[in-house]
């Protein structure tokens, strides 16, 4: 998730968030996982994200792509961006785009990091909710992509 190589790209990306809260959600960022560790600060905030999908149920869905329209409207109306999910096989690969996560302010990117945990489990509750099985969860796939969040659903390590 770095800085697009498009200039309007990476100027609309940057005024996603409010820039009342650049700075505070980058030290927060920075803070949380300084201080009880990457991986205890991940899990925190997955827990954050399913407590979100909880407050912002989506509508019983019976496809993928119903699932997907359903989640682009409740992003829309948190101004969270865009997602598209394709069928891998073992895995549903959801690809989040144009998310609040960038900030010049997050020279070290402690605030993509928590952006993407928390996207980790908004998924996962939404997902669940639908009827997926408690073995199942969404997780960062670092490898796919520098310009969206992309996570796989598929039956947790």
């Amino acid at each position: 998730m770095t800085q697009s190589s498009n200039p309007v790209i990476s100027y609309y990306a940057e005024r996603q968030v409010s820039p009342q809260w650049r700075g505070t959600l980058a030290a927060m960022a920075a803070e949380l996982f300084e201080n009880v560790g990457v991986e205890p600060a991940r899990g925190f905030l997955r827990q954050t994200g399913l407590r979100l999908a909880e407050g912002s149920p989506l509508a019983a869905t019976e496809t993928l792509e119903g699932f997907q329209s359903a989640a682009n409207q409740a992003l829309a109306a948190m101004d969270w961006g865009l997602v598209s999910l394709s069928d891998a096989g073992e895995a549903v690969v959801i690809r989040h785009e144009a998310g609040p996560w960038r900030i010049a302010e997050d020279a070290a990117g402690a605030w993509p990091a928590a952006f993407a945990a928390l996207l980790e489990g908004l998924y996962t509750g939404w997902l669940r909710a639908q009827g997926a099985g408690e073995s199942l969860a969404a997780r960062l796939d670092l490898s796919a992509s520098d310009e969206a969040v992309v996570l796989r659903f598929a039956r947790a390590a």
